[in-house]
């Protein structure tokens, strides 16, 4: 499947679409510029699919290259910022000028995915600001049916929970009979501009993904299918065993990577695709 990945961060969930799920990554969506240089050398390393980068996801929007990304892609993924409804924070929802889901669903009505796949905090689902309703709504009437899930890193044998929502929409019409049928002369005309290479950013001197999942990885590729990570305690006790004695880490991020906001940020690729398996 062709994946258009919005909000990127340093690649944590595309390391677990492009490894685990063996997706093709078409393009990425992500602001900070530290993240950027992160996937720039990701994609270099030849651990992420070459693809480009692109920024704010409002001038992707507005400059037509949302647009250019149609028919192109079978899913686009989306953690987008938990900020406005994270319980840590002050739960300003559609109030903060953080949330990015408007910006997000503009995107999926000019792309047309097959799939969504969608990641947030559980924070989301508060009956305070009530805001899951919205996006709910947003999804069906756009076309698309939702099932979604809240999963731990715990759940799958890391020594941390970090409980994530998950959300997987498809759509449920033909493009023909939805409306949103976008297509047209000047978006045929526009996908010129989308390359097959990434943008020349900063090398970020880090050393490439170490130990990445490479035994599990070994196992899995002798498997039939996508199921060697479904088999008991064996796999998920072999994949944490290099995973340091701290809290709150992201396994399979860039290692050394020296900014705790895009740590923070990432998803832990196990935990994506153990919600996809479950969701889709």
């Amino acid at each position: 499947m062709n994946e258009l990945s919005l909000f990127s961060g340093s690649g944590g969930g595309v390391l677990a679409t492009s490894h685990l799920l063996n997706w093709r990554t078409v393009g990425y969506v992500e602001l900070n510029p530290y993240c950027q240089q992160v996937l720039a050398q990701r994609i270099k390393d030849g651990c992420l699919d070459e693809a480009p980068i692109f920024s704010d996801v409002r001038v992707f929007i507005a400059e037509g290259y949302a647009d250019a990304y149609q028919g192109m892609v079978t899913v686009i993924s989306a953690g987008f910022p938990c900020q406005p409804f994270s319980v840590a924070g002050r739960q300003k929802a559609e109030d903060d000028p953080r949330n990015m889901w408007p910006a997000t669903l503009d995107v999926i009505r000019r792309v047309r995915p097959r799939y969504c796949f969608l990641e947030n905090v559980p924070g989301l689902l508060s009956r305070k600001h009530r805001y899951f309703e919205t996006i709910l709504k947003d999804l069906a009437e756009s076309g698309y049916n939702a099932k979604w899930k809240v999963i731990s890193a715990a759940e799958v044998g890391a020594p941390h929970k970090r409980d994530r929502l998950f959300i997987v929409a498809n759509k449920l019409v033909a493009d023909s009979d939805s409306g949103y049928n976008r297509e047209d002369k000047e978006v045929r005309t526009r996908r010129h501009v989308i390359k097959s290479s990434s943008q020349d950013l900063a090398d970020t001197k880090v050393k490439g993904l170490e130990g990445f999942g490479s035994e599990y990885r070994s196992t899995q590729e002798q498997e039939t299918g996508y199921s060697a990570w479904n088999q008991g305690e064996t796999h998920e006790s072999k994949w944490w065993e290099s995973e340091p004695d701290v809290g709150r880490v992201a396994h399979g991020v860039a290692s050394r990577v020296d900014r705790l906001k895009a740590l923070g940020n990432g998803q832990v690729p196990l935990v994506v695709a153990r919600a996809w398996e479950i969701l889709k």
